[in-house]
């Protein structure tokens, strides 16, 4: 039994070279990193992001939006339309909701022009609010507002403009017509 024991070892036992030996540490260093990047990943996503046990939360985005009716006061030359007003205000007043009111009521009129509204609370109109106002050039580098303003431009120019609110409730009226009656 002893000679088969011997013979089994003799078998078993089995000689490397210095290439496997090379081959067998680079495969263990290789699965070492890879395991060690997985686990760094992962205490990540719980201990940094703490993400891994949640749901992704999807966000809500909102489409931007165009409101064609807006203009800014270095813009409102611009518009494609011959003919129209700008009304010139401050949203942020307790006066504006009158006169937004005007320009709803007025645009219902069959034959009204467009009229666009510039916000002199906006960050790019602020420039133009003074204490004294400059209405009677074309020229923006020199124009100026004090408060409410309604402005007629024609052919991308100034032709007419209010400022009390009595001329303005005047031009933004609204004329009912026949054929609303039943």
């Amino acid at each position: 039994m002893t000679a088969k024991k011997s013979r089994k070892r003799i078998k078993e036992e089995k000689y490397y070279n210095e290439d496997e030996n090379d081959v067998k540490r680079l495969i263990i260093i290789v699965v070492g990193l890879i395991i060690a990047i997985v686990l760094i990943y992962f205490l990540t996503r719980i201990f940094v992001t703490k993400d891994l046990f949640h749901k992704e939360e999807t966000n809500n985005y909102t489409a931007g939006q165009v409101n064609y009716n807006t203009t800014l006061i270095g813009a409102m030359f611009n518009k494609p339309e011959s003919e129209y007003y700008v009304m010139i205000l401050d949203n942020s007043k307790s006066d504006s909701v009158y006169y937004t009111g005007l320009m709803s009521n007025y645009t219902k009129n069959e034959d009204a022009l467009k009229v666009y509204l510039a916000d002199l609370s906006q960050e790019f109109n602020k420039k133009y609010l003074s204490d004294k106002a400059n209405l009677k050039t074309n020229d923006l580098s020199q124009f100026k507002v004090s408060g409410p303003t309604l402005i007629k431009i024609k052919n991308k120019k100034i032709t007419e403009t209010y400022t009390e609110e009595s001329k303005i409730s005047e031009v933004l009226k609204y004329v009912v017509s026949d054929d609303s009656e039943d």
